[in-house]
């Protein structure tokens, strides 16, 4: 009994010391998204960041942070289709001039769209703190909640130009021929689909804080190491890379004080 009175008064002991070193707190911020790189440059977008931030002190120069975040991060994409398709006109018009037409067309459908994903962000940060300024770095992982995809299509074709063997006259016919072998789709289609996509992502952040009372501003880069499309296949890694600015507002938490019984002589 004297054991277990003993190692109940340490757990009580031990809980109000930890308590007392344990922050918690929302924050909010945006994140700053690379959507694409090309050769022109790169392409940038914003997306919402918010959630739940828990933190641990060791001492006054070392601490640990977690929390639970709903984060959105987003994908500009291109790929194009080839069909080939019998080409009646250019079989039509090679039968009567030799080498004027060919007897099939390919035809290219280019696709070119936006995914935003929301992801349940789960990092683990190490602090080395320096007064009110902060550094601090670690993994997280990051589990795929929702995705929303806008696409916009176009197709060309390869079909011999009629118009290239009518008279001026009936250059009409010819560009009417020229609608229908370039038919841009002007209204986006949105899906909703998880397809195609990694439902987990894992990387790395790093980052500077400054942090005054309970008041917490953040500035952090992230870095994933993995494709966000579930099967890329030979193709170049394409991950989720963005910075992000936060405010948070930490609690610390404390043994609650009850006032001393009043003491009657």
């Amino acid at each position: 009994m004297k054991k277990l009175t003993l190692l109940f008064l340490a757990l009580i002991l031990a809980s109000t010391f930890i308590a007392q070193k344990i922050s918690i707190g929302p924050e909010i911020g945006a994140n700053l998204i690379n959507t694409e790189t090309t050769e022109l440059g790169s392409d940038y977008q914003f997306g919402s960041h918010f959630g739940v931030q828990i933190n641990y002190d060791f001492n006054k120069n070392f601490a640990i942070s977690s929390g639970l975040y709903a984060t959105q991060k987003k994908k500009k994409y291109t790929f194009t289709d080839t069909t080939t398709t019998p080409d009646l006109v250019g079989g039509l018009i090679g039968g009567i001039i030799e080498g004027a037409g060919n007897d099939s067309a390919n035809v290219y459908t280019t696709t070119k769209g936006l995914v935003s994903e929301m992801y349940l962000e789960i990092p683990i940060l190490l602090h080395y703190k320096i007064n009110k300024v902060r550094f601090f770095a670690g993994p997280y992982i990051g589990l795929l909640l929702t995705a929303k995809r806008k696409e916009i299509s176009s197709t060309e074709s390869t079909a011999t130009d009629i118009s290239s063997f009518l008279p001026s006259e009936l250059g009409g016919i010819g560009n009417l021929f020229s609608n229908l072998t370039s038919q841009p789709n002007t209204e986006p289609l949105v899906s909703t689909s998880k397809e195609g996509l990694s439902l987990i992502d894992l990387g790395v952040i790093a980052g500077i804080g400054y942090q005054m009372n309970s008041l917490q501003f953040n500035l952090m880069y992230t870095h994933g190491f993995s494709d966000y499309r579930n099967n890329p296949e030979n193709e170049t890694l394409d991950n989720h890379k963005m910075i992000r600015f936060s405010l948070a507002y930490l609690f610390k938490l404390k043994k609650k004080e009850t006032s001393p019984e009043p003491r009657f002589n």
